[in-house]
């Protein structure tokens, strides 16, 4: 049967913007402060909220719940409309972005502005075998499972009668030693060790996490050696064995091996590394700079009228130094204010100006309440480090109810143990349980 497509209907002025993450909800936002009424603003999303990123790995480590990192985007907006769609094609010609229906069905929308802030995929293609085994951290789903198989892993080591494969089901490897490896290292390693005195049956055994990095230090970000050195001395401290010049050459059912010829036998391979262009920014025939759509320096998609990039899918210069704008959310939310502004200027005729920000400072929590930071030029590192980075991260959580939530989560953590509830989350899984307990009726 053939798909209808439905075209909504013209309207004067309509800004589209392809993308509901810091950047897109941001520039939403501002354009409602600055743009009149008869302006429409419209996001299309492949989801209805906004996933708060920093704070995944804490879902991961079951600090906090996964629904306290998204935020539905329609909660953080009063005019805008919100559409849950996949945009699959954009026809520059008649300026209209064509997507997909959560049914199915096709439909299309005319805009006079559009702003592409879709994002960047995770890359798992570049290490072989890693696509069907590893383990990618970029939604909150992606969260959820990776916490959910790791407490399997250990309710599968406590009925594993081999003891090779069940230091296999206990031993993590983590690709990567930028900010998210440290950080989602640091979180799964305090998880195993809060939880392993509820497996009595692997007293015997030790959990293990392994961190690869092929670069010399980590964080790298930083530009510091000394955090670098503080980071590698304190996740070591934890237990956790960095692996410093060293890079998987391909993964297997069962183990990570190296370039060096070593294998690590491993039940979970974490990937913090990769990210390839976004298939709609692949398919719409522009130029491209280390695979992100390349802007002016107004943020105006390089050859266009009336075409904007922003976020992890352009490639932003910054005028304040001189370089590319890095693919964090500190930078799309700048670069989102400066771009509403931009848009103004465009509805009233006025020139843009190009994007200029300075970087007030970058902050990794690094596990076992440790955490290195760079604010202002002022280096800080330790547990003064991880109380500011929960402070400064409280504080840009969207809502007061999300920092209420996120907030009593973290005073209960103290005194009390991680949940380690393992959900059953599959449609297959779920029907298997029920099968389960029919039998046993």
């Amino acid at each position: 049967m053939k798909k209808r497509e439905a075209i909504a209907p013209d309207l004067s002025e309509r800004i589209v913007i392809v993308g509901g993450g810091f950047a897109g909800v941001t520039l939403a936002q501002r354009l409602e402060r600055l743009l009149p009424t008869q302006i429409k603003i419209v996001v299309l999303s492949a989801d209805n909220h906004l996933v708060f990123t920093p704070m995944l790995p804490e879902v991961v480590g079951r600090t906090i719940s996964p629904l306290h990192v998204v935020i539905a985007g329609r909660q953080l907006t009063w005019r805008t409309k919100w559409l849950e769609a996949r945009v699959s094609r954009i026809d520059r010609e008649k300026n209209e972005a064509h997507y997909l229906r959560r049914d199915g069905t096709v439909a299309s929308m005319r805009y006079t502005q559009l702003v592409l802030a879709c994002g960047a995929a995770a890359n798992l293609e570049e290490i072989p075998g890693l696509a069907s085994r590893g383990y990618a951290l970029k939604t909150v789903m992606d969260a959820i499972v990776m916490g959910n198989d790791l407490i399997g892993n250990f309710e599968a080591a406590a009925t594993e009668p081999d003891a090779e494969v069940r230091q296999r089901l206990l031993t993590v490897v983590v690709i990567g030693g930028g900010f998210s490896g440290v950080e989602i290292a640091g979180h799964i390693a305090d998880l195993m060790r809060a939880i392993r005195r509820f497996y009595p049956e692997l007293k015997h055994e030790t959990p293990h996490v392994v961190l690869l990095q092929e670069g010399n230090q980590l964080l790298p970000e930083l530009h510091h050696e000394s955090l670098s050195k503080f980071t590698l001395r304190k996740l070591r401290q934890n237990g956790i064995k960095v692996r410093l010049e060293t890079s998987a050459k391909k993964v297997d059912s069962v183990a990570v091996h190296l370039t060096s010829g070593e294998r690590i036998e491993t039940g979970m391979i974490v990937c913090t590394v990769g990210t390839e262009t976004h298939p709609l920014i692949k398919g719409l025939g522009l130029t491209l700079e280390k695979d992100r759509l390349k802007t002016d320096p107004d943020m105006k998609v390089s050859g266009t009228a009336n075409l904007w990039g922003l976020g992890d899918c352009a490639f932003i210069p910054n005028a304040y130094d001189g370089r590319p704008s890095p693919a964090t959310a500190q930078f799309a939310v700048q670069q989102a204010r400066q771009l509403a502004e931009n848009l103004q200027c465009v509805t009233r005729g006025e020139t843009t100006k190009p994007f200029n920000f300075h970087p007030r400072g970058m902050l990794a929590s690094i596990g076992h309440r440790n955490a290195v930071a760079v604010i202002y030029g002022v280096k800080l590192s330790g547990f003064i480090a991880w109380f500011l980075w929960r402070g400064i991260y409280l504080f840009k959580l969207p809502t007061f109810s999300r920092k209420l939530e996120v907030a009593i989560s973290w005073a209960c953590n103290i005194p009390f143990p991680p949940n380690i509830v393992q959900l059953r989350l599959s449609k297959e899984q779920s029907s298997n349980a029920g099968i389960e307990r029919a039998e046993t009726k």
